[in-house]
């Protein structure tokens, strides 16, 4: 008897009607939480879920044939080794591609971590069950230049104050009970008791095996020690271009605002942290993928030549896939 013959019908539509997302910027140890979480017995974490929403237009899902093609060029999605069927309109075909992970792996719960269009998902899901992770913007930011997304602090808050003003949208909308909120800081502290808490948010017992991340992965147990980290790498140059940027959302969430980092970036900082940026982007793409692909990268975005563009994406897709192993 196969897999699929032996999911319940009946398990299968609970399960996908309340699916459970990790809410967070990117770098602000999502990926850390899904593995933990992936580790219960009883629940399927399978990954990122960036496609379900990254490709909306405003407020208005992406036309269906160009994201098809998203779903065949992207670096996440294509490796989920999706089906399309043409027949759905985009919301039934997104909801597809997670009864097709369900599939795979018919667990009582099914999730992923999203950090792009979070104030989207309750337009698919509106039973979904949330999970919001914090942390620190000064560590988000300078996470954010190992991965070669920005080149320094200043852009890397960007990322972090874009999310949450998609997250407060978000939150406009849930209803009661329908969220938990846990901070990284707490969670790589005191990681048994905030994984019993999102235990206990899900109506499942904490199981022990969820601490066992080496199992079956290349992350270590949490540990404090990865916990404001910006506290000893960051200048105060550094810190306060975060700050300038974040100040009150930081407030807000609890973070303590340093106070030597009162005073404004001015514009000719703001011209040597762009120029500095994109400089550091292109030698650190031209590191990873050779020079030649890197031209044609640039190139081909600039043509606008579907096909020409779908074909360097292929090729920087696989080696980016290895970079992040």
């Amino acid at each position: 008897m196969s897999r699929l013959s032996k999911i319940d019908p009946a398990n299968q539509a609970n399960t996908l009607d309340s699916p459970v997302f990790v809410i967070g910027p990117l770098r602000s140890g999502s990926t850390l939480l899904r593995l933990l979480m992936n580790h219960h017995p009883q629940i399927y974490m399978f990954g990122e879920f960036e496609g379900a929403v990254s490709q909306a237009k405003g407020d208005d899902w992406p036309p269906i044939h160009e994201y098809w093609r998203f779903v065949k060029t992207d670096r996440q999605t294509s490796a989920m080794n999706l089906l399309i069927d043409q027949t759905l309109d985009y919301p039934d075909l997104v909801k597809d591609f997670l009864a097709q992970h369900y599939a795979r792996n018919p667990k009582p719960i099914i999730g992923a971590s999203i950090h792009s269009r979070v104030d989207l998902l309750l337009k698919l899901w509106p039973n979904a069950r949330l999970i919001h992770l914090h942390r620190d913007p000064r560590d988000v930011a300078r996470s954010c230049i190992g991965m070669g997304w920005v080149g320094n602090v200043y852009e890397g808050a960007k990322i972090w104050v874009e999310f949450e003003a998609r997250r407060k949208k978000l939150q406009e909308q849930e209803n009661a009970n329908q969220s938990i909120s846990l901070s990284y800081e707490r969670l790589v502290s005191d990681p048994e008791i905030e994984l019993t808490r999102v235990c206990e948010f899900l109506s499942l017992p904490y199981d022990e095996k969820m601490i066992e991340i080496e199992e079956g992965t290349t992350y270590q147990r949490p540990s404090v020690k990865y916990a404001n980290q910006w506290m000893s790498r960051l200048s105060p140059r550094e810190i306060r271009w975060v700050e300038s940027q974040a100040a009150h959302l930081m407030e807000e969430q609890g973070y303590t605002v340093t106070h030597k980092s009162q005073s404004k970036v001015s514009r000719i900082e703001k011209i040597f942290i762009l120029l500095q940026s994109r400089y550091y982007r292109a030698t650190f793409n031209i590191k990873k993928w050779g020079a030649f692909l890197w031209l044609q990268h640039v190139i081909a975005k600039r043509s606008g030549i579907e096909a020409w563009i779908d074909h360097v994406k292929i090729r920087t897709n696989s080696i980016d896939r290895a970079f992040l192993k």
